[in-house]
């Protein structure tokens, strides 16, 4: 037996009448919406299996592609035990490649609102966004930016990562205690070194990168001025949605597969950002083709050395004895020189392994330390 609707119930008075001459074929194929053929095989079931005809040959029958009630269950377990913290994205290819189980989006997104896995959308009033299109050659814009919090282990750490606008290629990216100018210069020396000199770095506004507070001198913006690449700055979080969007889906993808790993250190958790994940997942599935296959990056000059470029540039006048003030302890230059540079502007380098040099006029200074900073000393 199953439940006759209102359609099937007239269907079935109109096929009725039809079998005993009481309404025609015509006249039925008006009424039912339904061709002169159609009328002809209702009648036809109707004389070999009365009423039964309404009946779908599949009712009561399991669908082919029905997933078996052993895999929901073993899918849900694995879900409360061993996902817990994944997406429904991020859960539907993981358990592809690791258990090497095959779902539908929609199955699984049931089968975990039905665990209480993840929470229904909340429906909100979206404001008003004009979409920017892509940059169409790699190398042209590259976004940045950096993200505190809780990557691994207990305690809060920085990711700083840089995207390529054309394509939404991870150029690189790299853990650290905080995001700085140094560990900024780390980075852009490392995209440069590997993939070569682009156009524009697209910021938001922190002094870092020569916003309001050091508008008048940035290390990171000095540095990239040097290699003749302009610093834009992005008027609000949503005018560089898509870094914004990189972090929200490393958090989502990258914090659960750390922990499945057990990751809790710096270099692992680096290793696996810039060894695995990065060219094995997000630069293979989470990019798109750029609109021109010409890159836009360009080699350094063979002449350029990229730790002269990337490092803290300061600058001290001399004194009349050819000493020189920094940080509170005095230096006494000892290169040989023609004349005196006293009242002369020198360069003192700060460079990313601790090393500091001073120069004058493009040329290494050979100093020595007469004098420590006694309040330094006593910390």
């Amino acid at each position: 037996m199953f439940l006759m609707n209102s359609y099937n119930q007239l269907k079935l008075d109109v096929i009725s009448k039809v079998s005993i001459n009481k309404i025609s074929i015509k006249d039925a194929s008006q009424i039912l919406n339904k061709s002169h053929r159609t009328i002809e095989r209702y009648l036809a079931k109707y004389h070999r299996y009365g009423a039964g005809f309404l009946k779908h040959g599949n009712s009561g029958r399991s669908p082919v592609n029905k997933t078996s009630v052993a895999l929901e269950s073993e899918v849900k377990k694995l879900i409360k035990d061993k996902y817990f913290d994944f997406n429904i994205l991020h859960l539907r290819d993981f358990l592809k490649r690791e258990e090497n189980i095959i779902l539908n989006r929609e199955t699984l997104r049931n089968w975990s609102h039905q665990i209480h896995h993840v929470k229904r959308k909340k429906r909100r009033r979206a404001k008003a966004r004009y979409r920017r299109d892509r940059v169409p050659q790699k190398g042209l814009l590259i976004q940045l930016d950096g993200s505190p919090h809780r990557w691994f282990g207990k305690s809060k750490s920085c990711l700083i990562a840089a995207i390529d606008d054309a394509d939404g290629s991870l150029l690189h990216a790299e853990f650290f205690h905080s995001e700085d100018s140094i560990n900024c210069m780390r980075v852009l020396q490392s995209i440069i070194q590997k993939h070569g000199i682009f156009n524009i770095l697209y910021v938001d506004r922190a002094g870092i990168y020569g916003g309001q507070k050091r508008a008048l001198f940035s290390q990171v913006k000095r540095a990239l001025e040097e290699l003749g690449v302009q610093v834009i700055f992005a008027n609000s979080p949503q005018a560089k949605g898509r870094i914004e969007r990189v972090f929200n889906t490393l958090q989502d993808r990258l914090i659960p597969e750390m922990r499945l790993r057990n990751i809790k250190s710096f270099p692992a958790a680096n290793y696996y950002l810039q060894e695995q994940f990065i060219p094995n997942y997000w630069n293979k599935e989470l990019t798109v083709v750029p609109e021109s296959f010409v890159s836009a990056f360009k080699r350094p000059p063979q002449e350029i050395n990229l730790n002269e470029v990337f490092c803290f540039k300061e600058y001290r006048q001399v004194n009349r004895d050819h000493t020189v003030s920094y940080n509170g302890d005095i230096y006494a230059i000892r290169s040989p020189l023609k004349y005196s540079i006293s009242r002369q502007k020198i360069e003192i380098r700060n460079y990313q392994n601790l090393k500091m040099k001073f120069y004058y006029a493009g040329k290494e200074l050979e100093v020595i330390k007469i004098k420590e900073n006694r309040r330094k000393k006593a910390a």
